[in-house]
């Protein structure tokens, strides 16, 4: 080879790698969705069928990867991390997103309003009070009772400190005038079971992780967090219904990816997220299983996790719960 040729096939190379060079359409490859909760749980259920349909209407794969733990900061800092190209998504659950920096004295790696771009919210869900079916408590009167009994002794789970479930249950504390004592897991499910070994006394879930459970005979629910009651748990009241307000909370999911990416890749994300919601099989993966569809994209999941990163400050705040 001479060096005239070797010289062109140097310069070919050479530009091929050149950074910011344009590798095609987006996407030109395939897509990682990080889901920061563990496979099985609700946020994770959504996020898969929301990416499959994505996928099919982007002509890219989706890869789904749970990256869970510390109360979902690691899957959502990576995100935060990633590129600004559009090749890595989040489905940010609001525990994460909102509340965790709301009630917590831990600093953050990133900050969600300006590290992460919404597309677009996937899922409504309220929660559920559950105990063990085989416990003592059949009603939520009868719980309460057994807390001021023994203050401090009864114990509840949720997957992990500062998360809606958790918040969920110091309000309530404080609201009904008891104690009990706070058991952190690494996700829901392994707090459920632990619920139906008898391990623990009481748990907020989500509809779809406990109608199962309650069907089989296994739980018992005493109480729900939305305004109304939920559809498929028509015997449940609600807190709100019960003349307590402070305990209505909804959770959400929504999809997102890094801050600065590109118009090109957002524009084709916004059209695909949009396609996919209209879907059965998302439809199905929502809404039959006791949560409902998110009606908000782009500023408008924006503005609400900041109204409700506000909401729960304040609640902080004023009833000195703090977060180590």
């Amino acid at each position: 080879m001479n060096l005239h040729r070797r010289q062109i096939i140097g310069l070919a190379l050479g530009a091929a790698w050149l950074p910011g060079q344009a590798a095609g359409p987006y996407p030109s490859r395939p897509i990682r969705l990080i889901v920061h909760t563990l496979p099985g749980a609700v946020s994770d259920t959504t996020a898969r069928a929301v990416a499959s349909e994505m996928s099919q209407v982007l002509g890219q794969s989706i890869v789904v990867e749970n990256k869970a733990g510390a109360g979902g900061m690691i899957g959502a800092e990576h995100v935060a991390r990633a590129a600004p190209d559009g090749y890595t998504l989040l489905a940010g659950g609001s525990s994460v997103i909102a509340m965790l920096p709301a009630v917590s004295r831990r600093r953050f790696s990133y900050d969600a309003d300006t590290d992460l771009q919404p597309i677009g919210m996937i899922m409504r869900t309220p929660y559920v009070l559950i105990v063990n079916a085989a416990s003592s408590y059949p009603t939520l009167q009868a719980l309460l009772a057994a807390a001021r009994a023994r203050p401090g002794q009864l114990t509840y789970g949720s997957a992990g400190p500062g998360t809606n479930p958790h918040m969920l249950f110091e309000v309530l504390c404080q609201v009904y005038g008891v104690r009990m004592t706070h058991v952190p897991y690494k996700g829901p499910a392994a707090a459920q079971l632990d619920l139906m070994a008898g391990n623990i006394d009481a748990l907020f879930d989500t509809p779809s992780s406990v109608i199962p459970g309650i069907q089989a005979g296994r739980l018992r629910a005493l109480a729900c967090s939305s305004k109304e009651r939920i559809a498929q748990l028509p015997q449940v009241a609600s807190f709100t219904e019960m003349g307590q307000p402070q305990l209505y909370l909804e959770g959400w999911s929504a999809l997102y990816t890094r801050m600065g990416t590109p118009a090109e890749a957002l524009d084709a994300l916004h059209a695909a997220f949009k396609t996919a919601m209209a879907r059965p099989s998302v439809h199905a993966a929502v809404v039959d299983t006791g949560n409902s569809l998110g009606q908000l994209t782009g500023d408008e999941v924006l503005a609400e996790q900041r109204a409700m990163r506000d909401k729960w400050r304040r609640i902080a705040q004023e009833r000195n719960i703090r977060i180590d």
